[in-house]
């Protein structure tokens, strides 16, 4: 029988003092850790939030997409910049991403993020974002003028817009659902409010952006992280569907693309972007698991939670299953004291350098269940990780 007795002194700001006695068959193992510095803590969560979890299983889903072994999972701000300015995809709620492809349940919602990768060297004073998450068919007709008419670059009878600006050239599948102001979806903090702006730009088109102050002094942002989040809803068929940011002077976007606009408020720093792959996707049959985490759809729904139920099976992070025998970082199936309590305790610490592995981390549950982990933080502490994985002792799904 394992007892566990939890003692710690936790958080002032983000230092940590935390002791655990385990007493396995009469034997007692002790374990402290001392507290790190809270600067740097807060410092590494910045570098590190959303940092991402390369698991050894693959992942087949049933819109036919695989994730191969060691393909990272990525929450927000997985990754910053190599260098300059930089923006991405990802999901925040309802789904979760691994690497450039996004999972989400048919005919559920899901919140759609732009991230901020990396900002410009100067700082910046204004922000702009646009999405295309529409499919143009060139070969499509545009109001009655034929096949290959959504592709001639004429304006075609109706005054709507031409080619990749009508609704008869562009497939839209994902709904968007918009809230009531800008401002709600714009979630830069040095965004002022009052200069919040969004637009439906066009079929499948949404801009966002804004100024840090209406007057000078404008304040200067080096803020990275989510900018802007969206809501949006999958249809009750899977599909795949790409998602795009377009940059600034982009031929469709214009100067509304995607930019930070620096302090002299006329260099305009055009960010890297990527494309994702927004995948709506149903429940597989046993014993495929759609998030890769070991445990199966099926399992994911079940009812006891020792047996990887109580989960949610589009949430990557609820099964606490880090590393198998030996301490080897490939899950196992199994939520075990010697490799997987001893892996975390081992690992506690901030990102970026050792101890931290992100294999190792997860965030803060925000519900009373596993299925409402987040994705790692950048910091393996007691609250979160110690007491999270030990609260699944012995869970399996093997």
């Amino acid at each position: 029988m394992l007892r566990i007795w939890r003692q710690a002194r936790l958080r002032t700001g983000r230092a940590l003092v935390a002791g655990v006695v385990v007493l396995l068959s009469g034997a007692v193992m002790l374990v402290y850790f001392a507290p790190w510095d809270s600067s740097s803590d807060a410092a590494a969560i910045d570098d590190a939030e959303g940092a991402t979890v390369a698991r050894a299983e693959s992942l087949a889903v049933s819109s036919g997409v695989a994730v191969e072994p060691g393909v990272p999972r990525r929450g927000p701000a997985s990754a910053l910049a190599g260098g300059g300015p930089e923006m991405g995809l990802t999901l925040v709620d309802g789904g979760f991403c691994a690497a450039d492809e996004c999972y989400a349940a048919v005919s559920s919602t899901f919140t759609l993020a732009v991230e901020a990768l990396g900002a410009p060297t100067a700082k910046y004073v204004l922000l702009q974002t646009f999405i295309d998450y529409g499919v143009y068919n060139p070969a499509a007709n545009e109001d009655g003028a034929g096949p290959d008419s959504c592709g001639d670059g004429i304006e075609n009878g109706l005054l709507d817009g031409a080619d990749r600006m009508d609704d008869d050239c562009v497939t839209v599948e994902l709904v968007y659902v918009p809230a009531a102001e800008p401002e709600d979806e714009i979630v830069w903090e040095d965004l002022h409010p009052g200069s919040a702006v969004r637009d439906e730009a066009g079929p499948a088109f949404l801009m966002h952006g804004g100024v840090t102050n209406l007057t000078p002094p404008l304040l200067e942002s080096d803020e990275v992280g989510v900018m802007v989040q969206v809501q949006m809803t999958c249809p009750a068929a899977g599909t795949s569907v790409p998602i795009s940011l377009l940059v600034y002077e982009d031929a469709l976007a214009g100067t509304n693309g995607s930019a930070f606009v620096e302090p002299d408020g006329q260099t305009k720093a055009v960010p890297k972007v990527a494309p994702i792959t927004m995948n709506c996707v149903a429940k597989q049959a046993d014993p495929g698991d759609t998030d890769g985490d070991g445990c199966s759809d099926v399992t994911e729904n079940g009812s006891d939670p020792a047996l990887g139920g109580n989960r949610d099976w589009l949430n990557p992070w609820d099964f606490y299953d880090v590393a198998g025998p030996g301490g080897v970082p490939v899950p196992d199936g199994i939520i075990d004291l010697a490799n997987d309590i001893m892996g975390v305790i081992n690992h506690a610490g901030a990102a970026p350098g050792p101890p931290y592995d992100v294999q190792y981390d997860r965030g803060r549950a925000t519900g009373p269940s596993w299925n409402d982990t987040a994705p790692p933080d950048g910091v393996i502490d007691f609250a979160n990780d110690i007491l999270g994985v030990i609260g699944q002792f012995n869970h399996s799904c093997a």
